[in-house]
C-alpha cells in the first residue's frame, strides 16, 4: 500500500459504503464535504489516521501473499502506485493486488478460510482483484458491506475483472478469503450513487451551493451546519410534530433514568457490604474500583472561541 492514490475530488471506491448509508464511520455528507475542500483547494484531512490503518497497511502484503497461496493464484501484483478509473463513471480505485486464477474453479471451505459468496463455487477466469483488511473483530461468515465488498465491486467493474476477493485477517489469528463475482445490482446501485454524487460536486463548482444529502443523525447535521446566524424562519407542520416528540422523548429519558436510579439504590441497599449478589437468573455486581495514583496536571490556557451547540432546546410557547 502507498497511500491514498485516487483523486480527491470525486468518487473513490473505498468511499463508496459511506455513500451508499452502510458506513460505521461515515456519513455521504462526510464525503461531501471532503470532495469540496478538495475542490476549493484546502488541505486533506489526516485526522481519520489512526495505528490501527499504520498496522493494516503493513500487513496488507503479508495478508494477500497467503491468500493468493491458499487459493493457488498466479502472478500476484502488489505495486500499483497509481489510481484506476472507470471507462465512462466518475469513479477511481486503488488496488491492494491483482493476481491471475489460472481458470480454476473454486468452491467453499471453511476449515480452510475459504468462503464463496453467493454462489455454491466460482470460475477464477483471468486476473481477479484482491482487497486486504484487517480487524480486532471476532471472524464473519460473510464480511460487512463495509469492509471490502462493496468496494470490491467498484473494483472488478472498473479494471473488469471477473472474480475478486476481499482477504480479511481477523484478531491477528484467523485469515479468511471473501470470493465475490460481479453483482449486477450492486453495480447498478455504484453507477447511480456516483453520479448523484458527482452531480452534487458539479453544482458545487457552478454555484458554489453544496447541495447535501439528508442528514443520517444529529452530529452529521452539525457538520452540515456548523454556524447560525441571527435570523427566525417559519417551519412546517411537520416541525411541530417533531419537536412535540424531542419534548416526549426527554420526558421518557428523565424518567427511566428516576426509575434506574430508585431501583439501583434499593439493590444497593440490598447488598450492603456484598460486592456480589444472586437474585434469579441475574448476577448483581458492585465491586471495589481502583485507580493508580496520577501526578498533578497543569491544563493548558486555551484560545476562546465559539461553536454551534449540538443539541437542540425546544419550549412551547403558551399563547
Amino acid at each position: 500500500m502507498v497511500g491514498k492514490v485516487t483523486p480527491d475530488d470525486m468518487a473513490s471506491a473505498s468511499g463508496l459504503p459511506a455513500l451508499i448509508g452502510v458506513s460505521k464511520y461515515r456519513s455521504p455528507n462526510d464525503e461531501l464535504n471532503d470532495k469540496i475542500r478538495a475542490i476549493k483547494g484546502e488541505p486533506r484531512d489526516e485526522s481519520d489516521t489512526n495505528e490501527a490503518m499504520g498496522w493494516g497497511n503493513l500487513m496488507e502484503p503479508i495478508i494477500l501473499r497467503q491468500a493468493a497461496e491458499r487459493l493457488g493464484l498466479e502472478e500476484l501484483e502488489l505495486d500499483h502506485p497509481e489510481p484506476y478509473f472507470h471507462g465512462t463513471w466518475p469513479l477511481a480505485c486503488s488496488l491492494d493486488g491483482l493476481a491471475n486464477g489460472n481458470g480454476q474453479v473454486i468452491a467453499s471451505e471453511h476449515n480452510r478460510g475459504i468462503f464463496v459468496i453467493g454462489q455454491d463455487e466460482i470460475k477464477l477466469e483471468g486476473k481477479g482483484v484482491l482487497e486486504a483488511k484487517l480487524t480486532s473483530i471476532a471472524p464473519e461468515e460473510i464480511p460487512a458491506l463495509y469492509r471490502g465488498p462493496l468496494q470490491l465491486q467498484a473494483q472488478m467493474a472498473i479494471v473488469g475483472a471477473t472474480w475478486g476477493a476481499v482477504c480479511v485477517l481477523y484478531q491477528g489469528t484467523e485469515l479468511r478469503v471473501f470470493l465475490f463475482a460481479p453483482h449486477d445490482r450492486t453495480i447498478e446501485l455504484i453507477e447511480k450513487t456516483v453520479y448523484d454524487f458527482q452531480g452534487r460536486l458539479d453544482k458545487f463548482k457552478q454555484t458554489g451551493e453544496i447541495d447535501y444529502y439528508p442528514p443520517v443523525n444529529s452530529k452529521d447535521a452539525d457538520r452540515m451546519f456548523p454556524e447560525a446566524v441571527d435570523e427566525v424562519v417559519n417551519l412546517d407542520d411537520s416541525a411541530t410534530e417533531l419537536a412535540r416528540q424531542i419534548l416526549a422523548a426527554q420526558h421518557l429519558a428523565k424518567q427511566a433514568e428516576a426509575d434506574r436510579q430508585k431501583a439501583e439504590a434499593a439493590l444497593k441497599a440490598m447488598l450492603g457490604n456484598a460486592a456480589r449478589g444472586i437474585a434469579g437468573d441475574f448476577e448483581i455486581r458492585w465491586p471495589m474500583r481502583s485507580y493508580k495514583a496520577q501526578p498533578e496536571k497543569v491544563v493548558p490556557a486555551k484560545e476562546a472561541y465559539t461553536i454551534r451547540q449540538s443539541t437542540l432546546s425546544v419550549k412551547e410557547m403558551r399563547t
